[in-house]
């Protein structure tokens, strides 16, 4: 399958539907008003009577109404529960209340749990799914530009644990991902900026998923797409070129998870900039979004490259001005202890003794090392030296 990004407006729904090329059959909608379609999705995989669908208080009466009130329309007995909002919801109590709830709706296997909300919401649902009856079909409707762009794709799921983020876990690929674009016109501005954060990692992994997958770039690079509008006009949910970005990343992700669905060694180029970001996350309570801290740890990353002689400076300052004038920052906050950090790095999922398997930018732009060898001692110098 060859995969084709184009960034041009479209104002007509479009339908993005993806089959990985391995034994994983989830599907992937994208466009405006694609919420619409939840129901005869549903009724293509033949899927049961029941549905147990997740929101968030936020949204319980916009878009968690709207996709609830599709499904009863489509003839489907549906239970709305909401969770708290961000990480707060990826928890081992929100995993009881929602066993609990999807045992109480009389959930068979062949029932369906749905989510709608953000990437938070949509790993725990997704770890729901997972276990619940050895595994129930899922359907993710996620609303920030973040959870479209990358957190509900993909299939992992989680919740964190004292120690860190997304410490307990499985892979579970939903049925489908409906990607509704007229859900980001609601959205604040820092939550879409989180999205970006995710984007910009994208511009930064391109061509080692063109050269390593079916995935074929636009005429222009995202990097190049980015880099004008960022520097350019800005970023907003209005721009002309938000659904071939969006459409973009969908791609690339889902041709890595096709050839690698369970992070044997591509799907690693998706944690660029993920070490030092959760572990961040993690030492400011999470008042640090995952995408404001993704864009720190790709900052990190690329000044950790430019003094191993992969990456170049001036690409390195290119960056953090395209961050600064999008509003992300591109360092890491005065109020997050750096000893916090470094534990938080300690715990990280990637640990092979007293090194990180670390994901490295490389000159061009768009091309990583996916397996750089990084000893935790090192984060320590560098950040205290920072």
């Amino acid at each position: 399958m060859r995969f084709h990004s184009s960034y041009g407006h479209k104002t007509d729904v479009i339908n993005v539907l993806m089959r990985t090329e391995v034994a994983v059959k989830s599907r992937v909608a994208v466009g405006e008003g694609a919420i619409g379609n939840i129901g005869s999705i549903l009724k293509q995989s033949s899927a049961g009577e029941r549905v147990v669908l997740l929101t968030q208080p936020t949204l319980v009466e916009t878009w968690g109404a709207t996709v609830g009130e599709v499904l009863t329309e489509s003839g489907y007995e549906t239970t709305i529960v909401a969770l708290p909002d961000g990480e707060e919801c990826k928890s081992h109590e929100s995993l009881l209340r929602i066993w609990t709830q999807m045992q109480e709706s009389k959930l068979d296997r062949s029932d369906t749990l749905v989510a709608v909300g953000g990437g938070a919401l949509s790993d725990v649902a997704g770890f729901a799914a997972s276990t619940y009856l050895r595994g129930i079909r899922s359907v993710i409707v996620p609303t920030t530009l973040l959870a479209q762009v990358d957190a509900a794709i993909g299939g992992k799921t989680g919740i964190n644990l004292p120690a860190g983020k997304n410490l307990a876990g499985t892979f579970h690929f939903p049925d489908c991902v409906i990607i509704d674009t007229e859900t980001l016109k609601t959205l604040p501005k820092r939550e879409l900026l989180s999205g970006l954060g995710e984007i910009v990692k994208y511009a930064y992994i391109e061509s080692t998923i063109a050269e390593q997958t079916d995935y074929q770039p636009g005429p222009r690079t995202l990097y190049r797409v980015l880099s004008e509008l960022l520097l350019g006009e800005g970023f907003s949910a209005d721009s002309s070129a938000m659904l071939g970005i969006i459409i973009a990343c969908v791609k690339m992700k889902m041709a890595v998870v096709g050839k690698d669905p369970y992070e044997g060694e591509l799907r690693r180029c998706l944690n660029l900039g993920h070490t030092l970001a959760h572990a961040v996350e993690k030492a400011t309570a999470y008042q640090v979004s995952h995408g404001e801290a993704v864009a720190i740890g790709l900052v990190f990353a690329c000044r950790l490259a430019t003094d191993r002689g992969v990456f170049n400076q001036e690409d390195t300052d290119k960056l953090v001005e395209m961050l600064t004038k999008s509003g992300l920052a591109s360092e890491i906050p005065e109020s997050a202890s750096v000893d916090l950090i470094i534990k938080g790095i300690a715990f990280d999922k990637k640990r092979q003794g007293d090194h990180i398997k670390f994901v490295l930018p490389l000159r061009p732009v768009g091309s990583v090392e996916l397996n750089a060898q990084i000893k935790i001692s090192d984060f320590e110098e560098l950040l205290k030296n920072d």
